[in-house]
């Protein structure tokens, strides 16, 4: 699984070749490969990026994928945003980088589910040498949880309702800004253990249940959503203090809208923010902060999180594996899974051999 990276000077650029291999979301739960598709052209402010490795994102990439036609949202997104790879082309005004340099990226303007794909350079972050690529797309998920955790301060009490990969990512971010106690819930037990060996204090295995959450306790100073379904948004509210703070860091696609017990906010005076950067400071300042943990390995640890690599031709596989999860109906829907699919996390796609 592990991938070996370049030089620590940036190697000499390649020639960029006029067409590539790309998947493209054509259809619901239908993905093609293409093999002429055109690479893209940086403009001004962008980068051009042979593509290494892009892992899927258990929650976007999967909700594009199964409700794609169905929710106009669906259509627009990036299918494929967790990036890293090589600097092909900058294009004019590029300053904070070159050709050659290793990279992540945080959002992406085309597909990464390719051999090329672009950004904007405030979106590209220097990749240490000591990453490897696999390991470097699951970056994108760190300006975020930098950005989500903005609101925890040295020995608050702290909750992460799921340990997905950006739960994960999330605790991490939590204990560097010196809470004094995580606690954290999911599905899946060896998620669980995850976290155990990131740095939770305490675990709870639930059940998709409000009162297998409520298990967690109360009193925190600040709850923080990562799965993206109305059971656990509710079930921050009632994990705070009074003048607690609610995050949502859980991306809600599948359930688009959530209804809240607005006398509960008002009588505890919570906050809430979300996790996404609104502007290009905010996109530029978590992005740095996210460049100065990726270059330290004893801080970070992105091996907890990838569990499986394949070449770009097997992303079907990795999407149906990753779609075996309970997450993916709307709250109240059947589904045949109770669990997040058996020890899985980040499953990454490479272009090259993984």
């Amino acid at each position: 699984m592990t991938q070996h990276s370049a030089p620590s000077a940036a190697a000499p650029p390649a020639a960029v070749p006029s067409t590539m291999r790309r998947y493209v979301l054509a259809g619901r739960r239908r993905v093609e490969l293409r093999s002429d598709a055109p690479v893209p052209v940086p403009g001004p402010g962008e980068v051009l990026v042979r593509v290494a490795a892009c892992t899927v994102c258990n929650r976007s990439d999967l909700a594009y994928f199964h409700y794609h036609g169905l929710r106009d949202h669906c259509a627009t997104g990036c299918f494929g945003h967790e990036v890293a790879g090589t600097v092909a082309a900058v294009g004019p005004g590029v300053t904070r980088t070159r050709p050659g340099r290793r990279v992540f990226l945080r959002t992406p303007l085309t597909s990464g589910f390719a051999e090329y794909a672009t950004a904007r350079e405030v979106a590209v972050g220097a990749l240490p040498d000591t990453v490897p690529f696999t390991q470097g797309a699951i970056l994108q998920l760190l300006p975020l949880a930098v950005h989500a955790t903005r609101g925890v301060r040295l020995g608050d009490r702290v909750a992460i309702v799921g340990q997905g990969p950006v739960g994960l990512m999330a605790l991490q971010a939590a204990r560097m800004r010196g809470a004094a106690e995580i606690t954290v819930a999911d599905l899946d037990p060896w998620r669980l253990e995850r976290s155990a060996l990131l740095g939770a204090d305490r675990r709870v295995v639930a059940d998709g249940t409000a009162a297998s959450l409520a298990a967690m306790g109360g009193g925190f100073d600040v709850a923080i959503e990562a799965v993206g379904t109305p059971l656990t948004a509710n079930a921050c509210v009632d994990l705070l203090r009074q003048n607690g703070l609610v995050v949502f860091l859980g991306t809600h696609h599948v359930d688009t809208h959530v209804t809240f017990d607005m006398v509960a906010w008002e009588k505890k005076g919570l906050r809430v923010h979300t996790a996404a950067e609104p502007t290009d400071q905010d996109r530029a300042a978590a992005m740095r902060v996210a460049e100065r943990l990726a270059a330290a390995p004893d801080r970070l640890h992105l091996d907890a999180l990838l569990t499986h690599a394949h070449p770009l031709e097997e992303l079907p596989d990795a999407l149906d594996r990753l779609s075996r999860s309970p997450t993916l109906v709307p709250e109240g829907t059947a589904t045949p899974y109770t669990t997040p699919p058996e020890a899985t996390l980040k499953i990454a796609v490479c272009p090259g051999a993984p």
